[in-house]
């Protein structure tokens, strides 16, 4: 039996519809449902389709124009026309009653639908009520991408792409979408929730009644099904989605819109991303000139103004760094992914920064907030370090992810300044570690280098060297030789006080041993531990051994 405009009516799924006129057209059949996408859509018309439309299509038609594609449409054997009405784009009604007075002309009916009404339940209802199953998904199919693509080329250029992209998804299917980086963090909502994506130990494949390239997986989220959908751009950006079923179902309808979403999605990353890294390599150069020095004052006000900087604020420089070049001086492929990783993790956790990447390092400019102490900076620090640390267990990685804070700075002019300090304190962060007796130090201020700065600073080796005493000199030949632990034992004894009890239980030995061993350092070097002086120049001479050999 033929379906009608009359059935569509008559169903209880859509009980806002209201018939306008053309109540003797009501039982012409109904062969198929488009959306009018363009001005001269008959040209796509093949007969008995009811066409839907909220006028934006016309916005640049005059009346006359508009009246034409009407007449031209009614003539097109269609079976009747949804409009839904948008003050935006028939502000006066004349598109409406142009459009009513053709329908009247030629017994067409005309449906209105109410302004918080959508389109699609009515199209995926009409599809199944006049195909069969497998020509319904190719017309669903067909609509969804046409649609997509419309609305990729009106929003040619925006920067929010993501985020229209899955608020017209969440349209269609009626349920909140929300998208996420492959670190999980919330990238783009349609609802309020803006949590880390929580994948269950329960989490299941699943696999839609589609033919699809995209990896699927089915979980709970409180009383509701979650899916959650897979997908990668440039073969290596991992990237997810998910529909939770709050409002209905899915069905086999709603995973072709899904594909098509997340195809336009890939293309919209890729647009940006072409779009952002031609700027970053230019806000890249612009950054790494200002902190090495290398513009005039005219250039460097320039390029500041480019970055949006001030003169008259104050900014701090904070090194990030990562990872360590291999014996080839040469990084990984997956080294380098994971640098990026942890970049655009840096960039949603400190939005506000400028934040740029060189190889393994990666460099913030920060402007200082002086309601912010110094404790209070240092401490916000530590906990992007332990988000970050956390996300890279999660993702099975070994790096060491280290910060280094440079000193305040007024003006743009003197952030060299702030950046030499920063990274002064990234390199000399493994003996920090060994001061404090903290292996997993990973946040250190320059200025809390207190008077290893003037080490620091030095970085002529044989200047260094005068500052290792001649008794500890000796310690380091032997255990060169004899390939002895009396260095290792020495540090572990001063790290405990001078405690013989401590010092055996820290590295597992008897304290026979350790006596034993300090027997041996004192005839070898001659320390006397009784002297607090001679004490304290054994264990700066140990930390400047340790820096000797970073800078090597």
């Amino acid at each position: 039996m033929a379906y009608t405009v009359r059935k569509l009516l008559e169903s209880e799924q859509f009980p806002k519809m209201k018939l306008l006129c053309g109540e003797k057209g009501l039982d012409l059949e109904v062969k198929g449902i488009r959306i009018i996408e363009i001005e001269d859509m008959e040209r796509y018309l093949t007969g008995g389709e009811i066409l839907i439309t909220n006028f934006q299509v016309y916005l640049s038609c005059s009346d006359r124009e508009v009246e034409q594609h009407f007449e031209d449409l009614v003539k097109s054997d269609i079976s009747g026309f949804i409009v839904k009405k948008r003050k935006e784009y028939d502000p006066t009604g004349r598109r409406l009653s142009l459009l009513e007075k053709h329908c009247k002309k030629y017994e067409i009916p005309l449906v209105e639908i109410s302004e918080d009404s959508y389109y699609w339940g009515i199209i995926r209802y009409v599809i199944m009520q006049v195909f069969d199953k497998d020509t319904a998904r190719l017309k669903y199919f067909k609509i969804t991408h046409d649609s997509f693509n419309m609305f990729i080329l009106k929003n040619n250029g925006s920067s929010n792409t993501a985020s229209d992209i899955i608020k017209f998804l969440s349209i269609m299917i009626e349920n909140p979408v929300v998208l996420y980086y492959g670190n999980l963090n919330y990238m783009v909502s349609t609802n309020s929730d803006n949590s880390k994506l929580i994948l269950s130990d329960e989490i299941q494949p699943y696999k839609p009644n589609i033919i699809t390239k995209f990896q699927y997986m089915k979980q709970m989220k409180g009383s509701c099904v979650q899916y959650v959908v897979k997908f990668a751009i440039l073969s290596e950006v991992e990237i997810y989605i998910t529909i939770t079923e709050e409002n209905r179902e899915l069905t086999e309808l709603d995973y072709m819109a899904i594909e098509n979403a997340i195809i336009n999605l890939q293309y919209g990353f890729l647009s940006e991303f072409a779009q952002d890294e031609m700027k970053k390599k230019y806000q890249r150069d612009l950054i790494h000139n200002i902190l090495n020095g290398l513009l005039s004052s005219k250039e460097m006000t320039e390029a500041a103004a480019q970055l949006g900087m001030k003169e008259s604020d104050t900014y701090r420089v904070v090194d990030f760094h990562t990872i360590k070049n291999n014996v080839q001086s040469k990084y990984t492929k997956e080294q380098l992914h994971e640098v990026g990783v942890i970049e655009g993790e840096l960039k949603h956790l400190l939005p506000d920064a400028l934040i740029y990447r060189n190889m393994d390092q990666i460099v913030m400019i920060q402007q200082v907030d002086f309601n912010q102490t110094e404790l209070e900076y240092q401490k916000e620090m530590e906990e992007v370090e332990d988000v970050i640390q956390r996300s890279i267990f999660y993702r099975k990685k070994d790096t060491d992810f280290q910060i280094g804070i440079g000193k305040s700075v007024e003006g743009y002019q003197r952030l060299k300044e702030s950046y030499h300090e920063a990274s002064r304190a990234i390199k000399y962060i493994e003996i920090i570690r060994q001061v404090t007796g903290d292996k997993n130090k990973s946040v250190v201020h320059y200025s809390n280098l207190g008077f290893f700065q003037i080490f620091s600073e030095i970085d002529d080796v044989t200047e260094l060297e005068r500052y290792i005493p001649e008794t500890l000199k000796k310690l380091y030949l032997y255990d060169d030789e004899h390939k002895g632990e009396l260095i290792t034992t020495l540090q572990m004894y001063l790290r405990n006080n001078q405690s013989i009890k401590k010092t055996a239980g820290a590295m597992f030995v008897h304290y026979r041993t350790i006596s034993y061993r300090l027997e041996k350092i004192k005839q070898i070097s001659g320390i006397n531990f009784d002297n607090a002086n001679e004490v304290l120049a054994v264990s700066n001479g140990l930390i400047i051994y340790k820096m000797l050999k970073e800078i090597e």
